[in-house]
């Protein structure tokens, strides 16, 4: 379950900060202090400062006191609800193994562009508790295991609803659609809504004053969308409520709204781009390319003889773009093998016209360049919108039932918990 999965990597990495008058060792008193009972589990003042250093290091914020103490009811409701999140796994007896925390740890490495093996080095640099990120990792992990016990046998997604989602893109096709991400904040009670709403403000005020928006949705949203960094994808006309989808309306993209009260609570949206629905956009296309090289001259030059034998065993062979890397592996020629995912916008010449003129898994014809030739093959083109398929259809749906039932299911765990907040 690919959208599931992405919560094991929850942590709210972005790149590396710093925790500038971060504590050097814990007081006793802040690892002794109690914040929070949750049920018969206990939130220190120290695991509210750990998780702060964290949120600072990692969102841009100021690390000043003014700061630490705006946020920290935030960080407090945060951390009483990976506790609780933890007590569910161990009440249906799910652990985390260290395998799956590795798992967990590659995949913050690579949403997050830390190089393989370089979380522990993250962590050195930014100064941060160790401990607290692991614990909101394998928080994270137990979470969605407990789903996958309690929910993933219940979603069946028929044939009708696909229809349903099929019939409604049709009929939207070519209108605006926007690519939203979010920060929700739940009104459990109404007594609770002042203080929910000066907590949207006060988040409010950091994303404004130049803090990431995807380290605090991470930590504060209580939406679905919290593990994916507040994003929420591609929304049509009519998927959203009304006063949130006017208020996308009237946004210019990039733009970052006031809270938005919803029957539920609190939002607020980040207007990322816009685009029509259902109509491909071929100018944001990216090709995953691979290349071989046929030099002609430098320390690896081929003769007239080999290039042109080279090229009989490509036009004979070479089917994928696999077979096209293991051949510029085995001849070990500089500029060869796969190029990676690159964006359509920045080709230019000729070889723009070569690339743009190929289907996936076609080689193309060698091209000329000041230093020999070069054979080229698009392994994968994905241009943005146009039509989903039925199964991306059925998953996404998938997707969206075990989240909303993650969601409830959290919710309800919050209201039957015994909840004795000391601070």
């Amino acid at each position: 379950m690919p959208l599931l999965a992405a919560m094991a990597a929850a942590l709210f990495f972005v790149g590396p900060g710093s925790v500038d008058g971060a504590r050097a060792q814990p007081s006793a008193d802040m690892v002794l202090r109690i914040a929070a009972v949750v049920n018969d589990d206990i939130i220190s003042v120290y695991d509210i400062e750990a998780r702060t250093d964290l949120l600072v290091a990692s969102s841009g914020m100021p690390n000043t006191p003014e700061m630490r103490g705006r946020i920290r009811d935030q960080v407090l409701r945060a951390l009483i609800d990976e506790t609780l999140k933890l007590q569910e796994a161990e009440r249906l007896e799910l652990g985390v193994t260290d395998e799956e925390l590795a798992r967990a740890v590659r995949q913050v490495e690579q949403q997050n562009r830390i190089p393989p093996g370089g979380f522990e080095d993250f962590i050195q640099a930014t100064g941060v508790d160790r401990e607290t990120t692991m614990r909101q990792i394998r928080a994270e992990v137990a979470w969605i295991k407990s789903i996958r016990v309690l929910f993933a046998g219940e979603v069946n997604i028929t044939e009708e609803q696909v229809d349903i989602v099929v019939n409604r893109l049709q009929a939207a096709r070519g209108k605006p659609e926007h690519l939203v991400n979010e920060i929700y904040l739940p009104v459990d009670n109404p007594s609770e809504e002042g203080r929910v709403l000066e907590n949207a403000q006060r988040l409010l005020a950091e994303l404004r004053a130049g803090a990431s928006f995807a380290p605090l949705a991470r930590q504060f949203s209580q939406s679905p969308s919290a593990a994916k960094g507040g994003r929420l994808g591609w929304v049509r006309q009519g998927e959203l409520e009304t006063t949130l989808e006017q208020a996308l309306q009237a946004m210019p993209e990039g733009a970052i709204s006031e809270p938005i009260r919803t029957v539920g609570g609190f939002h607020i949206l980040q207007l990322v781009d816009r685009r029509l629905t259902a109509e491909p956009d071929p100018d944001k296309a990216r090709l995953s390319i691979s290349q071989l090289a046929l030099p002609s001259s430098g320390p690896k030059a081929l003769s007239s003889a080999t290039r042109e034998e080279v090229k009989t065993v490509v036009r004979q062979n070479v089917q994928t773009c696999e077979d096209l890397n293991a051949l510029a592996e085995e001849m070990d020629v500089p500029n060869s093998g796969a190029v990676g995912s690159v964006p359509v916008s920045s080709l230019r010449g000729p070889m723009r016209d070569v690339l743009l003129g190929l289907g996936e898994n076609q080689v193309s014809e060698p091209l000329r360049t000041p230093n020999g030739e070069l054979i080229l093959m698009v392994c994968k083109r994905e241009v943005p919108g146009g039509m989903p398929t039925r199964e991306d259809i059925r998953e996404q749906l998938r997707q969206e039932r075990l989240e909303a039932l993650a969601n409830g299911h959290l919710r309800t765990l919050r209201q039957q918990a015994l909840i004795d907040i000391r601070i």
